[in-house]
């Protein structure tokens, strides 16, 4: 049967291009997509070839995408966990039909598939749950199916949160307000944060992060460097870098409360330089921490520590139970076969938080 996908053929060039997909197999699922989100900061990365970027070292073409809703269409007849009409989510690109393995929780991939599901972004990652299939609650809206689209993407937000380990009342600064610092000040907030504070130059969205819940907002870090009059202190106990700009790096640092936490969330793209170890880091007692999502455990969740099967459990959870309000996310939509015209507006608007691409 012929399938589309969304392909980066060169910098800055999107095509929708054709492709065959098999029969599903004794132990494979069919998927047809309904839904799959961008995310504007990894995938224009990408679509750009900006440093550290597999798409700089490696070149094109390049197959986009990493969050997805879609319907079960066809099963194999061993396949015992799924059924045809479910709908689930899934960590598979800008496809209209993937065929995945039966998987049920988290774990490695059945050692046939294994090379199959290596990842695009990092194919040397030793593990990367691609193959997963996450099955949703029956009734979902349309809106709530819309919504959790973007499961991957709002998880990373929250896995940057856990891996500060934010105790109740300690004070938390997030410089970059897009997607992913938005989410994290949001689960900064929900373990206890406060104040917690953002900074962005994006009017709209200081705006967004206001109604997540954001205590306070800064069109730049010079507006924040005073601290707030909710703070314990002058300087915020955890700041999380989600801008993934190099020059962020050590303005993080700066900001930071002695003997405070510095959560590097964005993929960082390029050398970050001339950093001041010793009066930044050393002494000031900072504990510098990498929150990229690849560094999470594979089997087994602990204390600050999930499985991407259960960080992204969690916001199918908090999307059903109408706890978690991703509207803002999904925004902007275009048909799948707009797909230029999504990476165009990501590249041009910097008020654009996210993109669906609706496949049906």
């Amino acid at each position: 049967m012929q399938a589309r996908r969304v392909v980066f053929t060169g910098k800055g060039e999107v095509e929708i291009q054709p492709f065959e997909i098999a029969k599903p197999a004794s132990d494979q699922v069919l998927i047809k997509t309904l839904y799959t989100a961008i995310s504007p900061g990894t995938e224009k990365a990408m679509l750009l070839a900006e440093p550290g970027t597999i798409t700089a070292t490696r070149g094109f073409p390049f197959h986009p995408g990493y969050s997805s809703v879609g319907q079960v269409i066809e099963i194999g007849s061993d396949v015992k966990h799924f059924r045809v009409g479910q709908h689930v989510a899934t960590m598979q690109s800008h496809v209209s039909h993937a065929l995945l393995p039966e998987t049920v929780g988290p774990g490695l991939a059945p050692v046939k598939y294994r090379d199959q599901f290596r990842s695009p972004i990092a194919p040397t990652a030793p593990f990367v749950p691609l193959h997963y299939i996450w099955p949703l609650m029956d009734g979902l809206s349309e809106a709530q199916l819309k919504a959790s689209s973007a499961m991957t993407i709002t998880s990373v937000g929250i896995t940057g949160a856990r891996y500060a380990k934010i105790d109740i009342g300690e004070s938390v600064l997030v410089l970059g307000l897009g997607p992913v610092g938005l989410i994290a000040g949001w689960g900064a907030k929900m373990a206890g944060g406060f104040p917690v504070l953002g900074v962005d130059p994006v009017a709209s969205r200081r705006k967004t992060a206001q109604e997540f819940g954001f205590d306070a907002v800064y069109a730049s870090a010079d507006e924040a460097k005073d601290g707030h009059p909710l703070m314990a202190g002058k300087s915020p106990t955890v700041v999380i870098e989600a801008t993934g700009r190099p020059d962020a790096i050590p303005l993080a640092f700066k900001l930071a409360a002695q003997n405070g936490r510095v959560v590097l969330l964005g993929s960082t793209r390029g050398l970050t330089k001339e950093v001041d170890f010793y009066a930044d880091v050393h002494r000031k007692g900072l504990t510098v921490i990498g929150a990229q999502v690849l560094s999470r455990p594979i089997h087994e969740s602990t204390a600050g520590r999930w499985t991407a099967w259960d960080e992204d459990s969690l916001v199918l959870r908090l999307i059903a139970g109408g706890r978690l309000d991703l509207s803002a996310f999904g925004a902007a939509e275009f048909p799948a076969d707009r797909a230029a015209d999504a990476y165009k507006l990501i590249q041009e608007s910097a008020e654009t938080l996210g993109v669906v691409l609706n496949w049906t």
